[in-house]
């Protein structure tokens, strides 16, 4: 005889395809963080390029090579560095949401060890605070990296100006006294004009450094060469 009002009981969920799923979250989210890594170093290499060949171009000048610049070239590295940095903040504004939600996932599984109560769940559940707390260590330096870049930029922004006002300063000068009076009629002798291209020497090597040094994900890559990645 059939009993109304009985509630059917709910299928249990399997606990490995729920760590299949979260692991592959986790995995896909990993896998985005490297992609905007690269995205952001190749940028970073392309305005690097253009910051040498000003420089270059800059350096021909002061030594009478060139009459002037060529057109355009100093509003094309300012073009890129504005572009460098826009891309750059919302590539960080994109990986601390990425961290948000591994941070999420990690939450979940520990949710998930707690309720099995399999004999490795402690175990388990000790590897998933472990990387909870490395994840939220990775995400402060994302903060402190942001800020440094941040300062980095205005330096550079600083430095760039800097530059183009010399730049223009020569191309005025050629224009009007010619390649033998470049240097006298701009108001540089030729103490400034060692200064200015060893001052362009130290802004392509700090530039190369920090593009090293100094990326969004080299945080992350410091935890994850800890081990963090291999605490799944």
């Amino acid at each position: 005889m059939p009993l109304f009002g009985r509630r059917q009981e709910a299928q249990p969920v399997s606990i490995d395809a729920e760590y299949d799923r979260l692991r592959a979250i986790r995995i896909a989210a990993e896998d985005e963080l490297g992609r905007l890594r690269k995205e952001l170093t190749d940028r970073v290499a392309s305005v690097e390029k253009k910051e040498r060949q000003l420089a270059d171009t800059i350096a021909k000048v002061s030594r009478g090579n060139m009459s002037s610049l060529p057109a355009g070239a100093d509003e094309a590295l300012v073009h890129a560095q504005v572009g460098l940095a826009a891309r750059a903040q919302e590539l960080s504004r994109r990986e601390n949401e990425l961290a948000g939600r591994e941070r999420t996932i990690v939450r979940e599984e520990a949710d998930l060890a707690r309720k099995t109560g399999t004999p490795d769940a402690e175990a388990r559940l000790a590897q998933i605070e472990t990387r909870l707390a490395n994840l939220q260590h990775a995400e402060k330096a994302f903060t402190r990296t942001q800020a440094e870049l941040a300062a980095q930029s205005d330096e550079l922004a600083r430095r760039e100006l800097a530059l183009l006002e010399h730049g223009r300063a020569i191309e005025r000068a050629a224009g009007a006294g010619g390649e033998g009076t470049t240097a006298v009629a701009a108001g540089m002798s030729r103490a400034e004009l060692d200064e200015l291209d060893e001052r362009l020497r130290r802004l392509e090597q700090q530039t190369r450094t920090a593009s090293t040094e100094r990326s969004f994900g080299d945080g992350l890559r410091t935890l994850e060469r800890k081990g963090v990645s291999g605490q799944t």
